[in-house]
């Protein structure tokens, strides 16, 4: 987002920004419009997946040389003018591919990743374009959709056709394309733009709501600092936005306020209980902050039904099970770690660590894994497999329908009950002192 003759310039990511949080969006506006400069922000994580992005897209760029396609290149920085000058030539010199390809008009401003020559006539001649991104992501999500729309939109006017896909490269499959029919989406992005642009003409007083686009955002700092000093609801753990949306309209909106509650109103929606449970967790997390030390109190009525009493009886055979998973490692792995822990004779503890770099060594460290607690359960029908949260079955499931390997044994282990989750018998036990009871 850029000031240019007094009018704001939106780039793709913006669309996708507005999408995520209103808030981000103003603040990019107040810092367009005043000149400030946008604050970045770093991190090992941040950092890495900058870095394995720009890899990613040279890696393509190096599969698109050596198929024999002619890919015009940009060299150094360009003016928006000049780079959607630079673009226009080799569109029409009949380039297969426009790698790093400046597209812009009146509201729009941005660097497509690629541009693919495809056989479908334009005023270019018997050509023409269009857009492909690279991501890391294994799967795509609706920011990306909509940044391709906007490259796809300004394609159309230089073009004088809309193209009729747009295309994604991630790193599975070999860098093969995955394809999206723009009428798909068209509809959804006017209606965005169209929310965008009333937005920028005319920004509305917004508050940084926490949001999943806040652990990448460079304005975290600033929104951070303001939702810690109002002790803003969502940081009392386990609390749902229907719940904040309940409680400010009777007034509350603050963890101490909640916290402070004799009598809880019924909720616009959702449950009385649930309410009365995110108070008293409210109340725990108050009482740890003013003695500055931990806190903890079991939750009630303690029955046969509840908190500790989900756990079985322990027996020599148990396993604990956790996976490591990331969306952006190479080759498609999602389960690049399986590591399980089994008590030995001796009483000690014993590891066994999985690891996987490849999908031919992710199917066989689940295959691995699921032949021991097979294996297990036949011999101790009454061992249990413990995990923290709910990730470890589903991560299981995935994996068979992936590899269409073990149908049988997991789907015994699913109906005979072995998967125990901890965290739910945590939560269902006691109230402690903490914003998030995940590990």
């Amino acid at each position: 987002m850029k000031l240019r003759d007094q009018n704001i310039t939106l780039a793709p990511t913006d669309l996708a920004n507005f999408l995520s949080c209103r808030h981000l969006t103003g603040l990019d506006i107040a810092a367009a419009k005043s000149g400030e400069k946008r604050p970045s922000r770093y991190g090992p994580m941040i950092d890495a997946l900058r870095e394995r992005g720009i890899a990613h897209e040279r890696a393509y760029l190096e599969q698109l040389k050596a198929s024999g396609l002619v890919v015009s290149e940009h060299s150094g920085e360009e003016s928006p003018s000049a780079g959607k000058e630079r673009t226009l030539k080799a569109m029409q010199s009949g380039a297969d591919v426009i790698f790093q390809a400046g597209l812009s008009d009146d509201t729009w401003s941005g660097w497509a990743d690629f541009l693919k020559k495809v056989d479908k006539p334009s005023v270019l001649g018997d050509w023409s374009y269009e857009a492909i991104d690279t991501k890391l992501a294994q799967n795509t999500k609706a920011g990306t959709i909509l940044q391709l729309c906007v490259y796809s939109h300004l394609l159309s006017e230089l073009q004088r056709k809309m193209p009729e896909s747009m295309h994604v490269v991630t790193p599975k499959d070999n860098m093969t394309l995955e394809t999206y029919r723009i009428d798909d989406f068209g509809a959804y992005f006017r209606l965005l733009e169209r929310g965008v642009g009333e937005f920028v003409k005319t920004p509305v007083d917004t508050y940084p709501e926490m949001v999943s686009h806040c652990d990448l955002c460079v304005w975290w700092d600033s929104c951070e600092t303001r939702r810690r000093g109002d002790d803003h609801l969502c940081y009392v753990a386990g609390i749902s936005r229907d719940q904040i949306q309940s409680l400010r309209e009777v007034g509350v909106n603050s963890l101490q306020a909640l916290a402070s509650l004799d009598e809880v109103p019924k909720p616009s929606n959702g449950s009385l209980d649930a309410l009365l449970r995110t108070r008293d967790q409210a109340r725990a997390q108050l009482k740890g902050r003013e003695q500055g030390a931990p806190y903890h109190e079991l939750r009630l009525p303690l029955d046969a039904e509840h908190g500790l009493a989900l756990l079985p009886e322990p027996t020599p055979d148990d396993i604990f099970l956790d996976f490591e998973g990331n969306r952006f490692t190479d080759a498609g792995v999602h389960e690049y770690l399986t590591g399980y822990v089994i008590k030995a004779n001796d009483g000690s503890f014993n590891y066994t660590p999985l690891w996987a770099t490849t999908l031919d060594e992710e199917r066989k460290a689940f295959e691995q894994f699921t032949d021991f607690a097979t294996a297990t359960r036949a011999k101790n029908p009454n061992a249990h497999i413990y995990h923290f949260a709910p990730y470890e079955p589903s991560a299981i499931k995935q994996l068979m329908n992936r590899y269409a390997t073990c149908e049988l044994e997991v789907d015994t282990l699913l109906r005979e009950e072995a998967f125990v989750d901890l965290l739910k018998v945590v939560k269902r036990s006691l109230f402690a002192s903490v914003e998030g009871y995940s590990i």
